[in-house]
C-alpha cells in the first residue's frame, strides 16, 4: 500500500521570502511592491451644451481630456469645473440646479446668463 505524503503546509511551517542585500547594503526582502499605474477615472461633463457643437452636456471622457478640448478649458474655466469624475454626477447635478452654488454659477455663466 502506497502514502500519499500531504503537501499543504500550515501558517507555522510557511517559510518568509529569503532577505538579500542591495548595492548599499541594506536588507531587501525579495517581493517587492510595486505601485499600481494611476488609472485615470472617468469624469462627465455636465455644463450645458457649447455653441458650434463644440462640447456636449454629458459628454463622458473615459481617458481624460483630449487634446484638442484643451483650448476649450482653457478660454472657459467653468468648463473645467463643470467636468467631475462620473462617481460624484449626482451630487454636482443637484448642485447646478441650487441658486448659490458654485456649479449654478458657472452653469448661468455657461449659458451666458451669468457674470
Amino acid at each position: 500500500m502506497s502514502q500519499i505524503k500531504n503537501t499543504t503546509k500550515t501558517v507555522e511551517e510557511q517559510v518568509e521570502p529569503e532577505m538579500t542585500d542591495d548595492l548599499n547594503g541594506n536588507v531587501l526582502n525579495d517581493v517587492t511592491e510595486v505601485d499600481e499605474p494611476a488609472v485615470e477615472k472617468a469624469s462627465i461633463y455636465l455644463g450645458p451644451n457649447l455653441p458650434g457643437g463644440r462640447l456636449l452636456q454629458s459628454t463622458v471622457f473615459r481617458t481624460g481630456i483630449p487634446t484638442y478640448l484643451q483650448p476649450i478649458f482653457t478660454e472657459k474655466p467653468d468648463v473645467a469645473e463643470l467636468t467631475v469624475p462620473v462617481e460624484g454626477m449626482a451630487e454636482v447635478q443637484e448642485r447646478i440646479v441650487q441658486a448659490g452654488t458654485a456649479e449654478y454659477a458657472a452653469y448661468q455663466r455657461l449659458l451666458g446668463k451669468g457674470n
